[in-house]
């Protein structure tokens, strides 16, 4: 009879060993699917976020009063166009969608500046930059995955501005 105890009590250990096991395959399966699903996710959205995120940072930057901001355009190409002075000299930096990608171009203002020059950011399907009124700055991004960010930026020193006017 006690053989048959013992017997009974190794199966039982068993089962709930295996029970044990297999929930935590499934917990570890679970996990990697949502782990794949928050990767995609990020993969999908990466371009738009980071572009919008970007233009954002250099509206920011450059919302001073030594610094001006204007659309304009890059050998023909829509460009937001970012500009300010050092030690005397005027600098302009362009950001402008050309060819695929999001690009920048910094040079001396009134160098002749082509598209194809400027520096990739970010890879991208389209970028629109609007201004509906005087330091209002709508940036609209849409990202390789067809996905889209968008943010309204307005510039402190256009207030200032219309302040002492």
């Amino acid at each position: 009879m006690k053989r048959y105890i013992h017997t009974v009590d190794a199966v039982f250990a068993l089962i709930l060993f295996c029970a044990f096991a297999l929930s935590m395959l499934m917990v570890l399966m679970t996990g990697a699917g949502a782990y794949k699903n928050i990767r995609n996710a990020v993969r999908n959205h990466y371009s738009e976020d980071t572009c919008v995120s970007y233009i954002a940072m250099k509206l920011r930057h450059y919302d001073g009063a030594d610094n001006s901001v204007a659309l304009g355009d890059v050998g023909g190409v829509p460009a937001l166009l970012l500009s300010e002075t050092m030690d005397g000299d005027e600098y302009v930096t362009a950001i402008y969608f050309y060819d695929g990608y999001v690009r920048e171009l910094f040079a001396e203002a009134g160098y002749d500046q082509r598209p194809e020059d400027g520096f990739e950011i970010v890879e991208a399907s389209s970028l629109t930059v609007t201004s509906p009124r005087e330091g209002v700055y709508g940036v609209l991004c849409v990202g390789i995955g067809g996905g889209e960010a968008e943010t309204s930026i307005n510039l402190r020193s256009a207030a200032y501005e219309r302040e002492a006017a």
